[in-house]
């Protein structure tokens, strides 16, 4: 052969292989994807029809009355399917073409089963038909569909593994290929995770308890967290712009490891009653799956044509029951108390090398853990709280008197269990001997936290069968006592954890001890130090340990230091601006201020009153928010080590009243003049003292008021339990009122208004027209009632008063973030905010209870009882100066 028609033969070769009427087989492959994508689209979009559809037809059976309705699904798209039975030029040979159109075909026949059956559903629901069968033709289809629909995930399954071995034999794996090797890490992700959703379906029936695979979840958070840590490596090696789907890859792979995260600790026991977390648990996942961390994966295919044709991964294709398999009852049992450990001493030896990223990351864990499981405390802290005065009114029940039954619910409340697991699966790095002693310190908070748990849904189960009406709340008392020891020991605990985990961290030499990121943090930290000093002594001043407040000169002193070598400590640092939330300078400067802010604070701490909120709450939200967090936000800024702190948890939110230990009386039970000889002497018991005479409530002694009443009047407040109740409550105030004192009134149904100006207490028959003249219309709209009421306590604001806005209401309505910032700024102003529920039942509100918390109030139900007593406090909430 010359080397003229060698060349030519040469260039004829290199043009039919870059010819575009010969498409690599490949593309051919990923056609077919397109259309096992296509059927998870049907499947899914009918999936979420038939659950609304499904609880409609619920809700028929017990209401026959009741009109249904189905939408109409249209046409069903065949476009991917025919594009993948293309056959020309498509550089599969004639037998895998045949191969493949077969597994298609096949799948397309189900596809229009499954449509059939859809569309047959729709017709019936439309001709109404389910009103005169009973709906056992629905029952027939519906049963149909959930049968198909898991006939054609398995087809689509063994399609697709058809498509995988004909990928293989023009695309062999060469571990060598960075490419493959990608494609392969990215693959096995992808099939795990699929593994995962695999392993439970979507009940229509979300009323129903189901076995939802929690230890399946764990293993596979734990698995992806391992992943995390090595994946990637090899980005660099990767042309541009595929190597950008690596990062894109990964940061999908955290937000499904965050998701399982959150679906382990909110499987409470309340969760565990229905299918609804299961079910939202296994859409979110679906979601990110298919329309995140699979489209980064394609897109990665798409951006390395250029270099490597590479096989696309189907998307997840759900399946979903009628009614779910159920599991077991859950029963209520005594909760033992928890396991406690020895603490395992050691001893710190300086190191010579820095810590690594992974040890470094690994210690955080520990205080990320402490503060989450602080979160979760202070939620119980609070319930119990409001429990506990709830159930005070049922210790000496009136006989002439009907009581509401007495409630316990504790939904906010959430284990911390998947961020355990994370945290001691992430601990390797940390040398054994430490690792064993705050792993065991670790585990002993955990038990602690199962305890508090347990004892909850102890209290559930106790309340619900109303066994205080038998045993005089003596099992409640317990319960209340044992979760007071719980508070305070795990206090205790934390803080040694937390000791030890810094001991750790100090143990390792500085990667660069000259950096502004630890010069910086070094002089933050010592701020914190100090301030918690004061913290703690402002707990020793409240809890009767000490008798004067702490000294706050070292806080000056470090307000002045942070601001004096700002420039210094953060030499070399980008500043962004206050609104970049990646600006170090900002958390820096917070902390330099709000330690100044604190040190006043504690200068002016008022002694605790008898009644309201307690004062430490206002020390407690301070620290943890104006100082603790914005070190941390600096801590997560560094580029070097630098350790975050503890919250502290607020010790005085749940005490237990002397009154809650007294030994009842018997009051109707009439004893024998003398006991029978023949009786045993009865037992000396101490006698209860008489009640004391109650003077008068007075405002004598306490600030002047400016109290703005903001007060839902929508239709639902017209309820003898409420609006008369709420009159009551506001009349029982008016005889106190001093001629200093102002009071107004807005109202909220639809538009807010204000129906009383700021009025003089002088004038109690002006103000008692007012509530008079109170009716019950319309709708809620909480926030702009809000906004007007603020407006008011601020334009009338009396400096050194008490300025507090009274909200009541019947229960939840929407609040908006902004309402939510408005409350928290107005607190800080010295304009504070309680709620009060009227119902004939307790109200348990989210965002209720966060709008007391925010507005530094108090959040109280009123009931008959102490209707004319609980304005008389808001009224007494400030001392005068």
């Amino acid at each position: 052969m010359n080397t003229s028609l060698f060349l030519a033969l040469l260039a004829l070769g290199a043009y039919s292989s870059y010819n575009p009427a010969e498409k690599p087989p490949q593309q051919a492959l990923n056609q077919y994807v397109a259309f096992l994508n296509q059927s998870v689209d049907v499947v899914f979009d009918r999936m979420q029809v038939l659950q609304s559809y499904y609880a409609a037809t619920k809700q028929f059976r017990t209401r026959s009355g009741t009109l249904i309705r189905l939408p109409s699904s249209g046409p069903l798209e065949e476009y991917y399917y025919r594009k993948a039975l293309e056959t020309t030029n498509n550089g599969l040979s004639a037998q895998e073409s045949q191969q493949l159109n077969g597994e298609a075909e096949a799948l397309w026949q189900l596809l229009e089963a499954f449509d059939q059956s859809g569309k047959a559903l729709e017709t019936y629901v439309r001709l109404n038909d389910y009103q005169r069968d009973g709906l056992k033709k629905s029952d027939a289809l519906l049963a149909d569909l959930q049968k198909q629909a898991g006939q054609i995930s398995r087809k689509r399954d063994v399609f697709f593994r058809q498509i995988q071995r004909i990928y293989r034999v023009y695309q062999p794996y060469d571990a060598s290929d960075l490419y493959l090797k990608l494609e392969r890490e990215m693959v096995q992700i992808l099939i795990r995770e699929k593994q995962t959703l695999s392993s439970w379906p979507f009940s229509l029936n979300e009323e129903a308890p189901s076995g939802w695979p929690v230890d399946s979840l764990r293993d596979s958070m734990l698995h992806d967290a391992e992943v995390l840590a090595g994946f990637g490596k090899n980005e660099s090696a990767i042309a541009y712009p595929a190597s950008s789907m690596i990062g894109s890859f990964k940061s999908a792979l955290q937000s499904i490891l965050g998701l399982k995260q959150d679906a382990i600790n909110t499987y409470t026991f309340e969760a565990k009653k229905s299918a609804r977390h299961g079910n939202s648990v296994y859409l979110s996942l679906i979601n990110h799956y298919n329309n995140d961390l699979l489209s980064n994966y394609q897109a990665f295919v798409k951006y390395s044509v250029p270099t490597k044709h590479l096989l696309d991964f189907p998307k997840f294709c759900p399946v979903f029951v009628l009614e779910s398999s159920g599991m077991a009852s859950q029963k209520t049992a005594r909760t033992e108390p928890f396991r406690d450990l020895p603490r395992v001493p050691f001893k710190t030896k300086p190191s010579a090398a820095p810590a690594s990223d992974a040890t470094f990351h690994a210690l955080n864990a520990y205080i990320d853990f402490i503060n989450e499981s602080l979160r979760q405390m202070n939620h119980l802290q609070v319930q119990v709280r409001n429990y506990q005065s709830s159930a005070e009114y049922h210790r000496y029940p009136d006989p002439n008197r009907r009581r509401g039954q007495l409630m316990y619910s504790h939904t906010e409340y959430k284990m911390p269990l998947a961020d355990y697991q994370l945290l001691l699966n992430g601990s390797k790095p940390i040398p054994a001997e430490y690792r064993t002693a705050i792993n065991a310190q670790t585990e002993v908070l955990m038990n602690m936290l199962k305890e508090m748990d347990g004892l909850s849904i102890e209290l559930i189960g106790y309340t619900q069968e109303k066994q205080y009406e038998q045993d005089g709340l003596k099992h409640s008392d317990a319960i209340l006592d044992r979760y007071a020891v719980l508070f305070d020991l795990f206090d205790q605990k934390k803080e040694q954890l937390y000791t030890d985990v810094r001991r750790i961290h100090e143990s390792y030499k500085p990667a660069n001890p000259a950096s502004s990121w630890h010069l910086a943090g070094n002089a933050l930290l010592k701020a914190i130090d100090d301030n918690k000093t004061v913290l703690f002594g402002i707990r020793s001043y409240y809890g009767d340990e000490t008798p004067q407040l702490p000294a706050t000169e070292k806080l000056e002193e470090h307000r002045r230091a942070l601001i004096t070598d700002e420039y210094k400590n953060l030499k070399g640092l980008p500043r962004y601006g206050r609104s970049n939330g990646l600006c170090p300078y900002s958390p820096y400067e917070d902390v330099a201020e709000n330690t100044g802010r604190f040190a006043e604070k504690a200068r002016t701490a008022k002694p605790a009153s008898p009644t309201g909120s307690h004062p430490y709450e206002s020390f407690y939200y301070f620290y943890n928010n104006e100082l603790v967090y914005q070190y941390n936000k600096f801590s997560e800024l560094a580029k070097t080590g630098v350790l975050k702190t503890i919250m502290e948890p607020n010790l005085f939110a749940f005490r237990r009243p002397v009154t809650a230990r007294r030994i009842e009386p018997v009051a109707e039970k009439v004893e024998p003049a003398a006991p029978a000889p023949t009786l045993p002497a009865p037992v000396s018991l101490p006698t209860p003292a008489p009640a004391p005479t109650e003077a008068a409530p007075t405002l004598d002694g306490f600030a002047t008021n400016n109290m703005v009443l903001l007060l839902d009047v929508s239709a639902s407040m017209e309820s003898p339990y409420k609006m008369p109740l709420l009159k009551k409550s506001i009349k029982s105030l008016l005889p106190l009122l001093r001629p200093e004192d102002q009071v107004s009134i807005v109202v909220y149904s639809g538009k807010a208004k204000v129906v009383l100006p700021p009025t003089s207490g002088s004038k109690t028959a002006d103000i008692a027209h007012a509530i008079d003249q109170l009716r019950s219309t319309g709708e809620t709209d909480g926030n702009d009632g809000i906004r007007t009421a603020y407006k008011l306590a601020a334009k009338h604001f009396i400096p050194w008063g008490n300025n507090r806005i009274i909200l009541a209401t019947d229960g939840e309505f929407p609040i908006s973030e902004p309402v939510f910032d408005l409350v928290e700024q107005s607190a800080r102003k010295e304009i504070n905010l309680t709620v009060l529920t009227f119902s004939r039942n307790v109200v348990n509100s989210a965002n209720l209870k966060r709008l007391a918390t925010l507005g530094q109030g108090s959040y109280e139900h009123v009931t008959e009882s102490k209707a004319q007593l609980q304005l008389i406090l808001e009224a007494q909430a400030r001392k005068a100066p």
